[in-house]
């Protein structure tokens, strides 16, 4: 995957940090129009993998944030659940 896409997926990830800590792959899909679809999805797998970001669920929703971000969670006593 292009790492120009996996830079351009963090700089969004970091443009919403304050205002939208957790997103959904469609919540980035809408903030990135001119990205396609499926490059975007497999540049968040790639990087969930290698943990620039994580995953974490609701329950019913699963959601992918920066790793920081997700510790702060997980220490405020967040529900859900870490899906490694």
């Amino acid at each position: 995957m292009s790492d120009e896409l996996k830079k351009q997926v963090l700089d969004f990830f970091e443009s919403k940090r304050g205002k939208k800590n957790r997103m959904t792959y469609k919540d980035v899909q809408k903030g990135m129009p001119d990205a396609d679809k499926r490059a975007i999805k497999v540049a968040l797998g790639d990087m969930t993998t290698d943990g620039t970001l994580k995953y974490w669920s609701s329950g019913s929703t699963t959601y992918i944030m920066l790793p920081d971000l997700y510790e702060e969670l997980i220490k405020q006593g967040g529900e859900g659940h870490a899906e490694d």
